[in-house]
């Protein structure tokens, strides 16, 4: 069989703990894009401005044909309008249009990059470099590539390579390259908001991007197969260019790819520190995996032995807070948030199930109603709700709470909302019994609004120390209930 590529790329440094490293097949294509310097408009307000310029001012066409989420649009819209570049009608006034003509006449820096197809799903990775970051192996390593990372230690990594799909066919599609760009630039913001500019990689910003050549050149490129003692799955694969922690764009291919290898699953049993399938399916071998794991929650907290998730949140949480304490967590304050929000999200779920109120205690209404959601909050007399947990929650639609109450997952203040509905008529409720100080809703929503803003273009970069509070807060938050559960 032919050799797929002689070239190899590295972008980022070994993860913590039992890893495997592993050689990605993929296509490189060299790309120019002009920068933009001094841009008064981001990406995305250009977008939205140009298409209110074309007499597109409808919120759902707009965020159907960007491919943005509807609220994120709202926002971009409400930005716009607040500094005068559309007016009450979403019509562009003679200042936003000045302003995007402007944008578009600016001189722009034309560079060059790197974008990367993978050579076995044939998508795009959200990912580009400005730079070839090459590692060469030693020379004695033969077919298996061998490199040196440390010469005064002499340690050595031997990477397993996967195997490139040589019966694809891939014809170019600008509007996957162009998803790829967005959903690069969204991933990057995130980062940047969780883990600080100063520890991130360089980020191209793009205005648009251009192939100089159709024809890709394959490489590989180095990353990791690491264990994950803290997530859903007991591993995970690392980001190629660390950015994030993990890569779902990548796991889904890895997951396709175990069945068909045997020395891949050994890799992955090593990783996980569980025995290798013998007789067992793949399939089988990770179901008791699974099982394994939430036998080991259930033993440390016997508390939970009857709420499963309950228990797998507040272990994952506890875990991850220790990480940060230990200088370890620059990856989990994003996933801090995530359990954070889970573990009191798993505790509205329990609250409605055992003490689940009528349906009919919700108004049919077909509009959002500010005044009516404050009253039926109000109506309920419960001390633990203050004025601005009041304010925060009248906000949501009861259109979300019914669905809460149907056994739906909404939101997290959605959900709260309707565990404060499951005290109607009910004395003997834990959230009665529960001083209001404690139950702190007002720290509650603090925690379900910096969850929103670590998944949405905010702007605000997050404190560890809050963070820290948070995640915390819901352990204590979810202790609680202890006694009922």
């Amino acid at each position: 069989m032919a050799v797929f590529a002689n070239r190899y790329l590295k972008y980022r440094d070994e993860p913590f703990g039992r890893r495997e490293a592993l050689l990605w097949p993929v296509y490189v294509y060299r790309i120019t894009y002009p920068a933009v310097s001094a841009q008064k408009l981001n990406l995305f307000q250009r977008a939205v401005l140009g298409l209110t310029r074309a007499g597109c001012q409808n919120p759902q066409e707009m965020s159907q044909l960007l491919g943005l989420h509807h609220e994120m649009v709202l926002l971009i819209l409400a930005q716009c309008n607040s500094r005068g570049w559309i007016d009450g009608r979403g019509q562009p006034t003679e200042s936003g249009i000045a302003l995007l003509e402007e944008d578009e006449d600016r001189n722009l820096d034309l560079r060059t990059g790197l974008l990367f197809r993978d050579a076995i799903s044939n998508t795009f990775w959200p990912r580009i470099v400005s730079d070839l970051e090459e590692i060469e192996p030693l020379p004695e390593s033969g077919e298996r590539p061998i490199f040196r990372f440390n010469r005064s230690s002499g340690y050595s990594v031997k990477p397993f390579q996967l195997r490139h799909n040589p019966n694809a066919h891939y014809q170019i599609d600008n509007r996957e390259i162009l998803e790829a760009y967005r959903n690069y630039r969204l991933d990057y913001f995130n980062a940047r908001q969780l883990y600080g500019s100063d520890s991130l990689p360089e980020q191209v910003q793009a205005h648009g991007i251009q192939l100089m050549e159709e024809s890709p050149e394959p490489m590989y490129v180095l990353t990791w197969l690491a264990e994950d003692s803290l997530g859903e799955k007991p591993w995970h694969l690392s980001d190629p260019f660390d950015l994030r922690q993990n890569v779902p764009w990548l796991e889904e291919t890895f997951s396709n790819l175990l069945p068909g290898n045997t020395v891949l699953t050994k890799k992955l049993a090593r990783v996980v520190g569980e025995p290798e399938p013998e007789a067992q399916t793949v399939e089988a071998w990770m179901r008791s995996m699974e099982h394994s794991i939430d036998s080991e929650l259930l033993v440390e907290h016997a508390w939970a032995s009857r709420e499963t998730l309950v228990a797998r949140h507040y272990t994952a949480l506890k875990r991850r807070l220790m990480l940060i304490e230990q200088g370890l967590g620059k990856y989990e304050l994003d996933s801090t948030l995530t359990d954070a929000q889970k573990l009191c999200e798993a505790v509205c779920q329990w609250l409605i199930k055992n003490y689940k109120p009528e349906m009919g205690i919700l108004p049919r209404v077909k509009s959002h109603n500010r005044d009516l959601n404050a009253a039926i909050l109000e109506s309920l007399g419960l001390n633990a709700i203050t004025k601005k947990s009041s304010d925060i929650l009248a906000g949501q639609s009861l259109y979300s709470v019914c669905r809460v109450l149907e056994g739906r997952n909404e939101s997290l203040k959605a959900m709260l909302f309707a565990a404060l509905l499951s005290t109607h008529n009910r004395m003997d409720h834990p959230i009665r019994r529960i001083s209001p100080d404690d139950l702190d809703l007002d720290q509650m929503l603090e925690l379900a609004d910096l969850r929103n803003k670590a998944t949405h273009a905010s702007g605000q970069e997050f404190e560890q120390n809050v963070v820290i509070r948070l995640g915390e807060f819901a352990m204590g938050w979810t202790l609680l209930f202890k006694d009922w559960m």
